[in-house]
Formats: C-alpha cells, structure tokens, sequence
C-alpha cells in the first residue's frame, strides 16, 4: 500500500511539473503592423526557380526549450513570401500530431522555426519525421531550429548537420563558402557585415557531410573572444543530401530587423526551393571541393570588456591603524 502511494505521489508530482512548464510559457507577442509593413517592402518579387508543382510547407512553431520571440515573425515572412512568389503555400501548427507520418505525408517540406528542446519520445513521430525527409522531401531550419541537443534523438541530428553549442558572438563578417551556388546568389558574390545572435555548432557538425554556403570569416572578423571551437569554423547555412532529400539551414533570424533584410530572404527563399526540390543546387561536402571562398569585410575588433581593478595587496608587516592612533 506505501508502494502505490509512492507511485501516485510521484505521478502527480510528474503531471504538476508538467502544467507548471507550460503555464510558465508566456504567449506570443502581436506582430507590430508596421514590422510587417517592413518586411513586405523586403520580400523578393518571385521566384529564382519555377515550382515543379504546387509545393506546401509545414511551418511548425512548437518549443519544449527557450522560445525565441522572432517565431512568429519567421512563421508570418515565410506564409507572405511563399504567397508573394507563388514557391510554396505554408501551413504553421505547433500540434504534434500534424507529424503523424500520415499528416505530414501532405507536405513537400517540413519547417522547423526555431523548435527548441526535447519536442516528443513518441516513436512513431520521429521515425516518420526521419523517414519523410530521407524518402525524398525536404527539411528546413531557421536560426534556434538546431537547440535540439537535449532531443535524445540522434539521427535527427545527424540528419539537420549540426547541433547549438553556443551564440558567443554578434557582429560578425561572413564570406561566401560557395560563391556560386544559386541559393548564394541573393549576395551577389561578395561577402557582408551582418549583426545577430550568432549560433555557433558542435557535433555532428563536419565538413565531410555537410556543403557550407555561408561561414564567419575568421581572419576579418575581429573576434577576440567567445570562441568554443578548437578549428574556429563558424558555419551560418548549409545544404546536404540525405537519402532521396534534401536538408537547408540558415543560423539567422533571431533579431526581427533579419526578416526584413531583402538579401537574407532571398537566401532564405532559394534555400526552401532547394529543401523543397524545385532549385538545383550541389550539394558535395565541402571537405571533398576546393573552393575560392568570396571574402567578408574586414571589421576592427570590438572593445574589450574593462577588467576588474586589481585590489591593492597590503605592505608586508604593516598592520592596519585603529582610530585615533
């Protein structure tokens, strides 16, 4: 009897810390008309691809982690430039059973906006998220899509390239990995200055795997600290074949001013129509090519933090004076 005791307490226990961590989740935030207003003024006019077919995309927003406050915004830019482009029409849930392999069977692509955490252990849903990509459709991370380290779900993240060690950084330069490449072409060939949280990535994370399109240029960035890889390679966006599909990710978006810069939609949009199969583009890892990368600016380092001043040791043999003394 004390056993069934200890088992229903523990079990209420369980159900309780459960409705608190969600309770605990403030909802979303309106987006302001006028951030929509910018980001409309920004969306690429079409295309660079034609659809094969009408394409859908399931945009889906649930987090069992940090939930970053630009969710809701990817979610609405990415709605307004399938829309806009006619590239992909966007269904946004945060239902997990629209991961049901039958459900998603209805998609061309599946859209992790920045899911965070362990999202479920059901099986059936992981297999089938797995299965669906490597069957022949596509996957698509935006920016905190990769926080998934406490996923006990390896082939996951196999399968994404890489997993979130950190955002040490915020102003950086980029190059161009892959200067050529169609889903580069928003860049015009030559690398930028862009200011984020910047995700930076542990394993599975190689070059052997994945096709980098867009790096931090380390030698022009002007990083003085922060760094959590031994080799300093800091990828933003890369594309990989997996089975029969196709996987694109792209570190940024946490800032709202990202979803209204015009040449990271476009990026954005060219990586979709990859993920999505309508634009071609190759994906050999980078380890396995010899590639000239386009340069980032060269940027000056930022200020140091100002350190501590150092307390002033007492002279040896001299002791402190008492009042009056």
């Amino acid at each position: 009897m004390a056993r069934l005791t200890s088992l229903v307490t523990i079990v209420v226990l369980v159900v309780l810390m459960a409705a608190a961590a969600c309770a605990a989740q403030k909802p979303d935030k309106p987006i302001d008309p006028v951030v929509l207003e910018k980001v409309a003024a920004a969306l690429p006019d079409q295309a660079p691809a034609k659809p094969e077919k009408p394409r859908k995309m399931l945009v889906f927003t649930l987090t069992k982690g940090f939930r970053h406050s630009s969710i809701p915004l990817a979610a609405k830019t990415l709605e307004m430039m399938g829309k806009k482009t006619g590239a992909f029409e966007t269904v946004t849930s945060d239902d997990l059973e629209m991961l049901r392999p039958e459900k998603l069977a209805a998609f061309d692509a599946f859209c992790s906006d920045q899911c965070t955490g362990s999202l479920t252990e059901d099986e059936t849903i992981k297999k089938g998220l797995i299965d669906f990509v490597a069957a022949g459709k596509g996957w698509v991370g935006v920016h905190a899509a990769t926080d998934c380290a406490g996923w006990k779900f390896p082939e996951y993240h196999e399968m994404i390239g890489g997993v979130f060690a950190g955002h040490p950084f915020r102003r950086i330069s980029v190059k161009l990995d892959d200067p050529q490449s169609p889903i580069n072409a928003a860049f015009e060939g030559k690398g930028f200055e862009i200011s984020d949280e910047i995700y930076t990535f542990k394993g599975p994370y190689s070059r052997d795997k994945l096709r980098i399109l867009l790096s931090i240029d380390w030698d022009n960035a002007g990083i003085r600290s922060g760094m959590n890889r031994d080799d300093n390679d800091y990828a933003l966006s890369w594309i990989r074949e997996y089975g029969k599909g196709r996987v694109f990710y792209c570190a940024f978006g946490h800032d709202d001013q990202i979803w209204w810069n015009p040449a990271v939609l476009k990026h954005y949009l060219a990586g979709i129509q990859y993920a999505l199969g309508d634009l071609k583009a190759d994906a050999t890892p980078s380890s396995k090519l010899s590639i000239a990368p386009a340069r980032g600016p060269e940027l000056s380092p930022g200020p140091e933090k100002p350190k501590k001043a150092a307390k002033a040791k007492k002279e040896p043999g001299k002791a402190r004076r008492k009042k009056g003394q």
